[in-house]
This record gives structure tokens, sequence and C-alpha cells, in this order.
């Protein structure tokens, strides 16, 4: 966790359907909202925790249930990184202010347009149609590793990876 010398982002939050988050509190479009006390990050923190990756944000929440809100986040911030798990440029925000919801093609747009392992994070977390995985395999279907992605995550291939390396059930296949 570090501070950050932002005095403003835009960034990207989750919210449970119409708004609320998950702890049970309902949200406005356009509204500021400001907390109280020290801002901590964490499930059991204090502020508004956004993320300027949209795909880091369906880590939090299951994409065929929520929102995806373009945000404002201002006032007091701290930046949290989780290098890990390769998820970067998450804030908690003393202030916030809900610009906009994103549809479901802004979504699937955005997720288009990112390099490899975004579009990882993103395949990863959010459920796609039928008709979206296609979209994706055909413009990836060049990128075994995307296509690994998409099979394994998308469409439950558990085998996904282990066919890559040419080793199934444990037996080499040469």
């Amino acid at each position: 966790m570090k501070k950050n010398e932002h005095k403003e982002i835009i960034a990207y939050k989750a919210f449970n359907r119409d708004l609320v988050n998950r702890y049970g509190d309902k949200f406005e479009i356009g509204k500021i909202y400001q907390i109280e006390g020290k801002i901590k990050w964490g499930t059991h923190g204090n502020g508004f925790h956004m993320c300027i990756y949209p795909e880091n944000c369906f880590r939090y929440f299951d994409s065929e249930n929520c929102e995806l809100a373009l945000v404002r986040g201002f006032g007091e911030m701290q930046c949290y990184e989780d290098e890990y798990n390769a998820y970067y440029d998450m804030y908690v925000c003393e202030c916030m202010e809900i610009l906009k919801i994103l549809n479901r093609d802004e979504i699937i747009d955005m997720a288009l347009n990112l390099y490899t392992y975004r579009i990882k994070n993103f395949l990863k977390t959010f459920k796609l149609t039928a008709e979206e995985i296609e979209i994706f395999k055909i413009i990836y279907g060049n990128e075994e590793d995307i296509l690994n992605f998409i099979s394994y995550y998308q469409e439950n291939d558990k085998d996904a990876f282990v066919k890559k390396r040419g080793i199934y059930n444990g037996r080499n296949n040469c």
C-alpha cells in the first residue's frame, strides 16, 4: 500500500445490480460520496475501492450479476497492487462520483483492445456469452495462449493447458 500523489483519478468500480454495493448501500450517478475516518484498503477497509483497469473489478464481483461504473475518485487515496496475482493500480479513495454505467457492449469493446496479460485477467473473471467467445476466438485466433485461456476459463476445458504442453492425464503424448 502506498500513498498516492494524484488529486483525482478516473477509474472503474463494480456494484451489484441497481448500483448497490456489497454492504447494501445504494448509489446514484452524478452524486458525490465521501467517507468518514481514515481510508484503508481491503474487505474490512474504509473508503471507495476502484480499479484503473476495468477487468480487475471482476476479481471482486460476479460479472453476470454486477454493474461496472466509470467513477472519479478524489481526496485522500491510497494505491494497492497485488503483484503476485498481477493486479495493479487499485485504489481506495475518500471521495467518489459515479460518472456512468457501462453497458455490456462497452465492456466487451474495451476488452477486445487490451494487451495480452490484461486480456488473460479479463478472461479469468468475466463470463462471456457463446457469441462473445466466438468473437474473441476470431480476433485472437493466432494467439495460442489467449485461446487456451478462453478454453479453460470460458468453456470449462480443464485440460486446455495440459494439452498445450503435450501431456494428457500424466502421460507424454509423443
